[in-house]
């Protein structure tokens, strides 16, 4: 199985997560790790793809890009690129329709299998909510200029929880609502912390400026362990699991 390394928010382009960046090469263990970045959430902002392959370039990856909303290659294509990457990186931008343009070019399967061959998958924003039974979205933000709300968006189901990512800005308390009732676990991620998935072994990660990390279950809510077990100069490592049950058992 492969690891995913679900990030909670902060902007790459500030530097504000590039030591859980650095940390997902590193556990790719191998030199020059061929990285693929999936900017469909954004619609193939080419100005993000732009930044995404100088900036992991310079963290001594192959990045390459797989446009599938602006030059949608062939399926055969598509499976290549996907199935040769070291790592998967989903970006931001708006869930419903990246995860709509995944389902029409089979890229939904295509991640499940590339998670079950070894395959390390992150992302941000969408590119987290992604891998959840569902998630906490604004997408409806994009699309409607004028009232919108979060709603509770389908994932790949990857991660049997809910997540919300950038919980720790004002408007994710909804998030907490949306729990309510929930048999299903949650997990709200602020800018920052990073969850990690491998093995059926779940670590939360603090970047430089730190980041936490909750559980949430129906209404109740608990922050996760503050146990480090990390070296100097890495992410700080906060350690849980993730039962059969879909329950978190914290140490």
């Amino acid at each position: 199985m492969g690891k995913i390394v679900a990030i909670g928010g902060g902007n790459p382009a500030l530097g504000e997560t590039r030591k859980i960046d650095e940390y997902l090469v590193r556990i790719a263990h191998k030199e020059r790790p061929k990285l693929l970045f999936l900017p469909t959430a954004s619609g193939d902002s080419e100005e993000e793809i732009a930044f995404f392959s100088a900036y992991f370039c310079g963290m001594d990856c192959q990045p390459q890009v797989l446009r599938l909303v602006k030059e949608p290659p062939s399926s055969e294509q598509i499976e290549t690129k996907m199935m040769a990457a070291d790592i998967i990186y989903v970006g931001e931008g708006n869930t419903a329709q990246m995860l709509s343009v995944f389902k029409t070019y089979g890229v939904d399967t295509l991640l499940r299998r590339a998670y079950e061959k070894g395959t390390i998958l992150c992302g941000l924003g969408a590119g987290t909510i992604c891998w959840s039974v569902f998630g906490h979205s604004c997408s409806d933000s994009v699309s409607n200029k004028g009232w919108w709300d979060y709603r509770r968006l389908p994932g790949l189901a990857l991660i049997p929880a809910a997540i919300c990512p950038r919980y720790n800005h004002q408007e994710h308390s909804s998030f907490d609502r949306m729990m309510v009732g929930e048999a299903l676990p949650g997990v709200a991620l602020e800018d920052g912390a990073a969850l990690v998935e491998e093995d059926g072994e779940y670590y939360l990660l603090s970047g430089e400026k730190g980041g936490k990390g909750w559980l949430l279950r129906g209404d109740a809510r608990q922050e996760f362990s503050e146990d480090t077990a990390s070296q100097p100069g890495e992410p700080s490592v906060h350690k849980t699991e993730l039962s059969q049950g879909c329950r978190f058992r914290l140490p």
